[in-house]
Parts: C-alpha cells; structure tokens; sequence
C-alpha cells in the first residue's frame, strides 16, 4: 500500500485567513515542512500558486532542487482576479447556468498555461494538479489533459479511490484535510469557523495530535483495502497548528508503516 503526502501553498499577496497569524510565509514555512519530510525519508508533493513564484522566486527554487519534493499546480491567481469575480457573480446571478469560480473557458486554459511557464522558469515541469479550494468546473479536467497534465487531486472523499477520468489519474483526498479539521489560527473551539462547519469527513475538529491519529487510522483502513492513502497536510497550517509537531509524527508513522510517494507515481489498481 502506497501513500501520497502532499500540501497546498499560497502567495502572500492573497491575504488568506491564515496568513496574518503566520511568522514568515507560506513558502518559507513549505520548506521548512520539507526538510522535515526529508529527515524520515519521506516525499512530500506541494501544490504552489504561481505567484508563488512571482513573489518568492529564490525560495521557490530552493523547493525545486530538494529531492524529495513534488511540486504541482494550485492555480495561479486562485481566483482572485477582476475576472474570477466577474464570472463568479454570473454563476450566482444565473443560478449555475453560467459562470463558475475558475472564469471563462478560455481564461482558464490562459490560467494554467501561466502557471506551467511560471514552474518552467524555475526548472520545474509539472504533471499534477489541485485547485485551491478544490474548485473546478467541467472544463478544468479537460484544460488540464490537454496541457500535459497527468494527476488530478481535487476530490475530497473518505472513500474514493485512485481512478481515470478524462484522460487523468484522478487521486481524491481520502484522509482528514488538515486545514478544515484541525484547531489553528482562526479555527479555535467555539468559533463560528469551527461550529458552522460541514464536509465529506463531517464536522469534527481536532488537536493537532488527535488530527494525526485520525489520518493515521484512515491511512490505515486504506492499507486493509489495498487502496493509496492521500493525505491533505497544508504547511502553513502544520506551522500554525503546534509548530509541525503534530506532522513530524505524521510523517514518522508513515515512514515506518508504509511506502510514502509523490502524487504523480499514484497509479491505479486496474
């Protein structure tokens, strides 16, 4: 059984609720949770804003030449242009008969084109992708096929399974994502963030300790299947949550229990 680790990064221009709480950013906190990954021999796969790169060119290479990371698409923008908006409101004013968060047809094969040059630039060519927040449409899978891409991660099921689907390797989030079930940040007892929460995995929020029991032990029922484990562990938010304890020990049991790789080496089981 095989497990994937992998992380969403954001530029810090976006402004994110996280971020403010932060001490440094979110690039500099990715290589900070890298290097640890690298300490138990683990690979990590990270999904970079472009403007990641923009904002923080050197950091970001850094990232590139460490052997033990992946790095993947998280949109460019993330949907933070005039234009993501303009066609937001559309899907909202028309009921979803027009309009999605991921713009035009044609905006949106601009915006991942934009990103793969920015990876590019930096000696990175990739072959994964995760929308931020999980958005696509019903262009996304085509757009992204058609630009190279292999894997797509943007499904978030407790018990989905690597398959194919438009020419992708679909690999869905089959753990707790760290970022909607674990206390950090904004995201305390009793906050209307925590308290009005609902997902896949249901509405639990978790310690940071408690959080990487419950992954270990879907990790777990994964393995008994034979099915590959995703799991969703933000850097920004490992930081923020006990300052990476809680993922040093993550990846510390995954190193020991099972085969950890990069999103891209997901293979399905037909």
């Amino acid at each position: 059984m095989t497990v994937a680790i992998t992380g969403d990064v954001h530029h810090m221009s976006m402004e994110t609720r996280d971020q403010p709480y932060l001490d440094g950013t979110e690039v500099e906190a990715a290589v900070e949770y890298a290097e640890i990954a690298a300490e138990y021999g683990v690979p990590v796969t990270l999904f970079c804003t472009g403007r990641c790169i923009a904002e923080e060119p050197a950091l970001v290479e850094r990232l590139v030449s460490m052997a033990n990371v992946e790095l993947g698409g998280h949109n460019y923008w993330a949907f933070t242009t005039p234009v993501h908006s303009v066609w937001r409101a559309l899907g909202k004013a028309s009921g979803g008969r027009v309009g999605s968060w991921n713009g035009p047809r044609p905006f949106q094969s601009y915006e991942i084109r934009k990103t793969v040059a920015a990876f590019e630039a930096v000696g990175a060519r990739i072959t994964s992708w995760r929308d931020h927040a999980y958005r696509h449409d019903e262009h996304t899978a085509g757009l992204l096929a058609a630009h190279g891409f292999t894997h797509f991660s943007d499904a978030v099921e407790p018990d989905g399974t690597v398959r194919r689907e438009d020419d992708l390797t679909v690999v869905p989030i089959n753990t707790p994502p760290d970022h909607e079930h674990v206390y950090h940040a904004f995201r305390k007892p009793g906050t209307n963030a925590v308290e009005d929460f609902s997902g896949p995995f249901g509405t639990e929020s978790h310690q940071p300790e408690d959080w990487c029991e419950w992954v270990v032990d879907y990790v777990s029922e994964h393995r008994a299947t034979g099915e590959t484990a995703t799991v969703l562990a933000h850097p920004a938010c490992m930081r923020l949550a006990d300052g990476f304890d809680a993922f040093r020990d993550l990846c510390a049991t995954l190193a020991e229990e099972d085969e950890p790789i990069t999103l891209s080496d997901v293979t399905t089981n037909d």
